[in-house]
C-alpha cells in the first residue's frame, strides 16, 4: 500500500536555467525548461526576456531581392535590388540613386569575387564594380573577359587552341604567325605573301580589330581588309610581311560571333556560391537555370566576367536547389526528394595536369533541400531545410551524411505554407529561418538530446519570434537587418517596438504535475524571479487543467541596483494534478526573468479519470471531492 504523505508538509519546485520552445513533444513530456507555447522570447544565458524589436531605415518602394554592403577604399556603399530596379545606397541609407532597371523582380544571389559584385537574378548577370569612371553597374555579357581561342595559325587555319570561348562574351581573339604561302601552278612550286587569314569559326557576325606588328614591338590597327563572315575569313589587301620577332605571331584579329544561347546559361541562372581549390573561394559555381536545371557552371579563377564554354557540370536528373560548404573542403549540392535521384551530392576539387578539377561522388538519398536560400553554415554546421526540418549536412572520416536538428520546432514549422520561399541567415551564434511573417531560430550555444525524438542525433534549442515580415536578410556592422515584401529596410535595434507597435510576448510553462503525478497539490506561494539592473513588465498567471485561468500578478519593475528582485505573491491554487503558468506582456518595456519557483503542500490522492481532449486536459474535476 502507498501511503499518503502528510499534508502539511511544505515542498518547493523550481524552473530556472530556461531553454527554448518544445512545439513537437507530448504535452506532458515537455521539460519544465522548455515551453509548448511561445513567442517573441530569446534566451539570455538561462534566463528569458522580451526580444528586440526593429525600426525602418529606409523605404524603397517595390519588394526587397537583396541587399549588399561594399566596401570601397573609402567609403561604403549599399547595394540594393528592389523590384526590377537597382539602387545605391549610401552606408547610413539616407541617399540613393537608381543605377539600373530591368531586372527580374525576385529574389536574387550576390557573390564577391575578384573585386566584383556579381548579381544572379535569372534574368541577366550583373557586376557592380570600379571602371574609369568610377564603381558602376553593368552587364557581364557586355563587359566579358576576351579569350585567345587560337594562336600560330596560317592562312589555312591550323595553328593552336588556346583559350575556351566565353559563354558571356560574343567576342573572339585569334592569333597569326605570318609565313609564305606555298602553292603549285602548272606543275611548279610558287610562293607568295599571307594576305588570307581563316578565323576558328564560320558565320561570323563581323570583324572588330585588325592589328599588325611592328619592328617596334607595337600593334598597329589595319583597316584596309576585305571579310567573308559566311567562311570566316579576312583578307588583306596587303601583305603584313614576316613577323619582326621569329616565331612569334604577328597579326592579331578581334572578331564577334553573338550566341544568345551561351549568354542565357548564365544569365538566367539565380542562385551562386564561391568555390575553389584548397579551399580558395575563388570561383563562382552558379545555377538555378530553368533551361538547364541540373547543371550547374563555373567562371575562372577570380575573374566573373569569364565562363568557359566547357566550364559545366551535368548532376544528375533533377534540379539543383542549393548548395552548402563543409568544413572539409566540400561543396554540397541539394536537390529536391526523388525517387531515382540523389539528394546530395558532394564535389571536391583536385589538381589534374595541372588544372583544377571538381569531381563529384553520389551522396545522400531520401533527404531532400525545399528552399534556395534557406542555406546557412552555422558555426560549421551548414545547415538546410527540408521537407522534415533543419537538417544539417555532415563529413567524418570520409563518410557523408545529413542528421535532423530542428525536432523542438517541427511540428509548427512543417505545417507552415510555402516553405519554398524560406529565407536563412547565421548570426551571432544563431540560424534564423523566416517564412510567413514568422522566424524559428536556432541557438548554437544549447544543444540536446530529446528523449521522445525519433532520432539519435543531437538538436539545437529554438525560438519563435512572429510579426517580423522578412523577405530577405542582411548584416553589416554587426547588426542584422531585413528587407520587405513592401520595400522597407529595417534593422533590429535595442527597442521593444516592432515600428510603433509594442511587442506582445509570451513564454508558458509545460503542465507541471510538480513531481507527483498520484496526488492532488495545493499551491500556497508563487514566487518569480527578475533580474538585477532590468526594467521589467510583466503579467503572469495560472491555468489549470479544469480550465480554470486566472493572472497573479501584474507589475512594472524597475530594478535600479545589482541585486536581483522576486515576486513573491501569496496564492492559494486548490486540489489540482496539473497546473502551467504563463507570463506574457505587451508595452514599450521588455519582460525579463529567471526563476519560478512554487511552495505547495499534497493535498490528498487522487481519484478519477482523465482524457486528453483538444488542445487542453479533460475528464473529472480536480477540484472533486476525493473518496
Amino acid at each position: 500500500m502507498m501511503n499518503i504523505p502528510a499534508g502539511k508538509t511544505k515542498n518547493y519546485y523550481s524552473i530556472e536555467n530556461f531553454l527554448g520552445v518544445d512545439f513537437s513533444s507530448s504535452p506532458l513530456e515537455v521539460d519544465k525548461r522548455r515551453s509548448p507555447n511561445s513567442y517573441n522570447m530569446t534566451n539570455k544565458n538561462g534566463y528569458l526576456e522580451t526580444r528586440n524589436g526593429y525600426e525602418l531605415i529606409c523605404k524603397v518602394g517595390e519588394r526587397i531581392n537583396g541587399i549588399w554592403n561594399i566596401d570601397l577604399i573609402d567609403k561604403e556603399l549599399n547595394i540594393v535590388h528592389s523590384g526590377n530596379s537597382l539602387y545605391e545606397f549610401s552606408d547610413d541609407f539616407k541617399s540613393s540613386k537608381k543605377i539600373l532597371t530591368n531586372l527580374n523582380d525576385n529574389i536574387s544571389t550576390g557573390i564577391y569575387l575578384g573585386g566584383y559584385l556579381v548579381i544572379f537574378d535569372g534574368k541577366r548577370t550583373i557586376i557592380y564594380h570600379n571602371t574609369e569612371n568610377g564603381y558602376k553597374a553593368e552587364y557581364v555579357d557586355e563587359k566579358g573577359y576576351i579569350p585567345t581561342t587560337s594562336i600560330a595559325r596560317n592562312s589555312t587555319g591550323g595553328g593552336t587552341d588556346y583559350e575556351k570561348i566565353n559563354l558571356m562574351s560574343p567576342y573572339r581573339i585569334n592569333m597569326f604567325l605570318t609565313e609564305e604561302i606555298k602553292t603549285t601552278l602548272n606543275g611548279e612550286l610558287q610562293t607568295g605573301p599571307q594576305t588570307v587569314f581563316k578565323l576558328d569559326d564560320e558565320n561570323i557576325d563581323e570583324v572588330e580589330l585588325v592589328e599588325v606588328l611592328t619592328d617596334g614591338g607595337n600593334w598597329n590597327i589595319i583597316t584596309k581588309y576585305v571579310v567573308d563572315k559566311k567562311l570566316g575569313q579576312v583578307t588583306l589587301l596587303s601583305a603584313p610581311g614576316d613577323s619582326p620577332v621569329i616565331g612569334r605571331d604577328n597579326v592579331r584579329i578581334k572578331y564577334k560571333k553573338v550566341n544568345n544561347e551561351y549568354f542565357s546559361k548564365i544569365n538566367k541562372c539565380n542562385l551562386a556560391v564561391s568555390f575553389g581549390y584548397d579551399g580558395n573561394n575563388n570561383r563562382i559555381f552558379a545555377t538555378g537555370n530553368i533551361d538547364f536545371p541540373n547543371y550547374d557552371f563555373h567562371c575562372e579563377i577570380d575573374d566573373p566576367t569569364y565562363w568557359p564554354d566547357d566550364n559545366f557540370t551535368k548532376i544528375g536528373t533533377q534540379p539543383i536547389i542549393s548548395y552548402s560548404r563543409i568544413g572539409d573542403g566540400t561543396l554540397a549540392v541539394h536537390k529536391n526528394k526523388s525517387d531515382t535521384d540523389c539528394t546530395i551530392y558532394y564535389r571536391k576539387t583536385n589538381m589534374l595536369n595541372n588544372l583544377e578539377v571538381f569531381p563529384l561522388r553520389d551522396g545522400v538519398k531520401n533527404i531532400g533541400c525545399i528552399s534556395s536560400y534557406a542555406n546557412s553554415n552555422l558555426v560549421n554546421d551548414p545547415l538546410f531545410l527540408s521537407d522534415e526540418g533543419v537538417f544539417a549536412t555532415l563529413s567524418n572520416s570520409g563518410e557523408k551524411y545529413a542528421q535532423q536538428r530542428s525536432y523542438y520546432v517541427n511540428a509548427r514549422l512543417l505545417k507552415e505554407k510555402n516553405l519554398a520561399n524560406a529565407v536563412s541567415i547565421s548570426f551571432q551564434g544563431r540560424y534564423y529561418l523566416a517564412v510567413n511573417n514568422n522566424i524559428y531560430i536556432a541557438d548554437n550555444r544549447y544543444k540536446s538530446y530529446p528523449r521522445h525524438a525519433d532520432t539519435e542525433q543531437y538538436q539545437y534549442e529554438w525560438l519563435f519570434w512572429k510579426g517580423i515580415p522578412v523577405r530577405v536578410f542582411f548584416t553589416w556592422n554587426n547588426e542584422l537587418y531585413f528587407g520587405t515584401d513592401t520595400g522597407m529596410i529595417c534593422k533590429f535595434n535595442d527597442s521593444y517596438k516592432d515600428l510603433e507597435n509594442n511587442i506582445e510576448s509570451y513564454w508558458e510553462t509545460p503542465f507541471l504535475e510538480l513531481n507527483n503525478s498520484y496526488y492532488s497539490k495545493t499551491i500556497k506561494n508563487v514566487s518569480l524571479t527578475l533580474n538585477p539592473n532590468e526594467s521589467s513588465d510583466i503579467t503572469f498567471g495560472y491555468s489549470l487543467d479544469d480550465g480554470t485561468s486566472e493572472i497573479i500578478k501584474k507589475e512594472y519593475i524597475n530594478l535600479t541596483d545589482n541585486f536581483p528582485k522576486t515576486i513573491q505573491e501569496k496564492e492559494k491554487i486548490k486540489k489540482f494534478m496539473f497546473v502551467k503558468f504563463w507570463m506574457k506582456n505587451k508595452t514599450d518595456k521588455k519582460m525579463t526573468f529567471e526563476r519560478l519557483i512554487l511552495e505547495y503542500i499534497i493535498a490528498g490522492k487522487y481519484r478519477g479519470e482523465w482524457l486528453y481532449g483538444k488542445n487542453r486536459w479533460l475528464g473529472c474535476n480536480s477540484r472533486a471531492k476525493e473518496k
